[in-house]
Order: C-alpha cells, then sequence, then structure tokens
C-alpha cells in the first residue's frame, strides 16, 4: 500500500528539499541566447534612440511655421538642406525653414515636427511649399523614448524570445548572462516497453514516455538524454540510476513506481538515496515517487503515458523552472469556462485533459474524457484543469482555471 500525500504537501516537499538549487550561470553571444533564462537584470547603459528620428519620409519644420496650413493657404518655407541616413546635419532649422529628412534621419537642431513628404510641393525656387499642419512631436522619436538610460528593459528569470534578442541588440549588448541548462536524464522502465522503431509482438508497447517527456524537457529549455529502455531488472536499473545521478543534474524514470513485484523503481530509489515520498493523491498519477539521490531530484512517474504528462507538468515543471531560474509566468494559465459539468467525487485531487474551443467569439474549456493510459487523449487537448480532493465536481458554465500545455 501506498502512504499518499496530498499534491499540496508533495509541491511543499519537493520546494522545501530542492527549491534553492540553481544551475549555475554563463555568459552567451546574443545570437546564441534565444530560448535562454536570463540571469541578471538587464538595465539600459544609453538612450535608444540616441537622437531624434524622424519616423516618416518628409521635411523637418518647427512645428508652429505649419499652423494653419492646407492647400489653399500653404506655409512657403526655405528649404536648408538634406540630412543623409547614418549622418548627424551640420546644420539648424530656424524659423520658416525646413530640410529634407529620410525615414529614420536625424532631425536637425530646431525642428520638433515632420511634415510628410505627399504633403508638400517644390517650387524650384529654393522653398517648399507644406499643406498639412504638424504639431509638436508629430512622426518624430525623441531621445529616450524607446529606452531611457538607466530603465531596467529586462528581468532576470526570463525566457529571452526574438523580440528580447532585438531589444538587446538595440542597448549594443553582444552576450548576455544565462542561467546553465538543466541536465535531465529520462528513463523508461519495463519488460513490456520496446522502441519505436520496432514492432509490438503480443502484449508489447513501443515506449511512448522517453520521447513525449524529453520532448518537453527540451521546450522547457534542458538538455535532455534518453537512457531508453531498461528492463525490469533491480541491478540493471541501479546501474543506470547510479550513472545518471553521477552525471546530471535530476532524473526522470517513468513505469516501475507502483507497488507491484516488478516495481523496481522505489526500491532503487530507497537503496541509493531517501524517498520523499511515493504515492499521491491524485487521479490520473498516485503511485509518483521523489526522491533525493546524492541531493539531486529523482522522479518515478507512472508508466500511463497520459498520467505521466500530468505529473511531468504538475510537479516537475515547476522544480525546472525554479532551478532553471526562469519565471513562473513561464507556465500558462487562463480562467476559462467549461462547456459541460465535470463530476468528481474520487477522494482525491483529479485532473481532467480539455480542449479549448471557440463559441461566439468566446473561448471556452471542454473536457475530453477517457479511458486511463490513452495517449491520443494527448494529441486532441490543449491543456487541464484540476479539482480538489474535497469538490464533487464542476458545474457548466463554471469558470476555472486550464493549465495550458
Amino acid at each position: 500500500m501506498l502512504t499518499v500525500k496530498t499534491s499540496s504537501e508533495a509541491e511543499k516537499i519537493i520546494a522545501d528539499t530542492f527549491g534553492e538549487i540553481r544551475t549555475g550561470t554563463e555568459e552567451v553571444t546574443l545570437a546564441s541566447s534565444v530560448g535562454r533564462i536570463l540571469a541578471v537584470d538587464i538595465v539600459a547603459t544609453e538612450d535608444v534612440p540616441g537622437f531624434n528620428r524622424s519616423t516618416v519620409d518628409g521635411y523637418a519644420v518647427k512645428a508652429a511655421d505649419t499652423f494653419g496650413c492646407s492647400d489653399s493657404i500653404p506655409a512657403i518655407l526655405d528649404f536648408v538642406g538634406e540630412v543623409l541616413m547614418g549622418e548627424s546635419p551640420k546644420f539648424e532649422i530656424g524659423k520658416d525653414q525646413c530640410a529634407y529628412v529620410p525615414t529614420g534621419g536625424e532631425l536637425p537642431q530646431g525642428a520638433d515636427a515632420m511634415v510628410m513628404l505627399e504633403f508638400s510641393e517644390d517650387y524650384g525656387d529654393g522653398t517648399r511649399a507644406l499643406l498639412k499642419p504638424s504639431a509638436p512631436g508629430q512622426h518624430v522619436t525623441f531621445v529616450g523614448d524607446d529606452v531611457k538610460r538607466g530603465a531596467e528593459v529586462l528581468k532576470a528569470g526570463t525566457c529571452l524570445a526574438a523580440r528580447h534578442i532585438g531589444a538587446l541588440a538595440a542597448m549594443g549588448y553582444s552576450s548576455v548572462s544565462v542561467y546553465k541548462k538543466l541536465k535531465v536524464a529520462v528513463i523508461s522502465t519495463g519488460d513490456e516497453l520496446v522502441d519505436v522503431t520496432e514492432s509490438p509482438v503480443g502484449a508489447q508497447v513501443r515506449d511512448i514516455n522517453s520521447y513525449e517527456i524529453c520532448a518537453a524537457l527540451e521546450k522547457l529549455g534542458c538538455d535532455c538524454t534518453s537512457f531508453g529502455i531498461v528492463k525490469d531488472e533491480l541491478p540493471l536499473l541501479e546501474s543506470k540510476v547510479k550513472e545518471a545521478v553521477d552525471n546530471f543534474d535530476m532524473l526522470i524514470v517513468s513505469g516501475g513506481s507502483s507497488v507491484g513485484v516488478k516495481d523496481a523503481t522505489f526500491k532503487v530509489y530507497d537503496k541509493l538515496g531517501e524517498v520523499l515520498f511515493h504515492g499521491i493523491a491524485i487521479k490520473p498519477g498516485k503511485p509518483t515517487i521523489c526522491a533525493s539521490i546524492e541531493g539531486k531530484p529523482c522522479f518515478g512517474l507512472p508508466g500511463h503515458p497520459l498520467a505521466a504528462f500530468y505529473i511531468f507538468n504538475l510537479f516537475v515543471k515547476p522544480l525546472i523552472l525554479t532551478m532553471s531560474g526562469a519565471s513562473k509566468e513561464m507556465v500558462l494559465k487562463k480562467r476559462l469556462p467549461v462547456t459541460l459539468s465535470i463530476p468528481s467525487n474520487h477522494g482525491r485531487e483529479e485532473c481532467v485533459g480539455v480542449r479549448i474551443i471557440d463559441r461566439d467569439g468566446r473561448e471556452y474549456a471542454e473536457p475530453v474524457y477517457t479511458k486511463s493510459g490513452l495517449i491520443s487523449t494527448l494529441s486532441a487537448i490543449d491543456g487541464f484543469v484540476r479539482i480538489g480532493r474535497d469538490v464533487e465536481g464542476i458545474g457548466g458554465g463554471e469558470e476555472v482555471e486550464v493549465e495550458l500545455f
């Protein structure tokens, strides 16, 4: 029999035991930093842009010189020069003067607005007729409008995406400090398992979990290594677990976590380290194991792929984010109404898969029911809802929190 913990108890045990562990940091080039977790706050060391910049092709002016102009009463201004891209103008704009500035070019001193080229006429006598008034600041990005020197631009824990890389490049960062990738080993156990390259015979099944879990780990930015399939033999599994613990930051074993004669994961973990808990009051995923071996987190997930994936997202993923220095905002959640009532009266917490659907322009969570272990469910759902152990279900139309995959 398993001595089960509640979900909250299991979460607390994991956090209390491993919550202070981090992977360490390293400096990487900006070009190779996408998908990495920022280790330090980024503070702007300069103003962006560093000059007053035009956002249109047209004429730099003193806005006051254009007030009241129109097609019938144009503002006639003296043309004093042209600004070249990438160069600072060597002249200033005085009263009743204008200068041509291309999009992205620097405004001359004295100018505070732009008039678009299409609202102008060249009279050929050294003047320009402007046919539309401009307000101060119109079509201009001023010094520091984008980023001001000393401003905090990105926080430590941010997962760097393309938009962040662009911002860092604009501020002159050629490299950044990031957390090292978490190294995770994955093992699938079971005498019934064969590789995906093989055709199952009799009651054999293909190994799903090592591919499923490794894909999830890669998505989280981990450096994942699959040890493949290990048969339910204690000496063999013990040898592989020792190898994994010696060379990796975390170990995830799927299968063999129950209490059957051939279920070896608990026995190996208990022999090599300390089993923190064996069993969680949750459906699916009751026979879940968490152990500490040489101070490293080692998990035992259920063999059923659906249960393994739920448990991974609920208990392993949050720890990975913590150890990797990532912001908890990487866990995507939405509050949505459910389309149907979801009964639940099992005396333990339950996870129910849902898909996100659109009805009349509004999103809903539609429950997807399945028999235990059916992998096809995973490809049909977008996330899951959690129903508390003391709750007898969710009513149709009730708003719930959906954790998205």
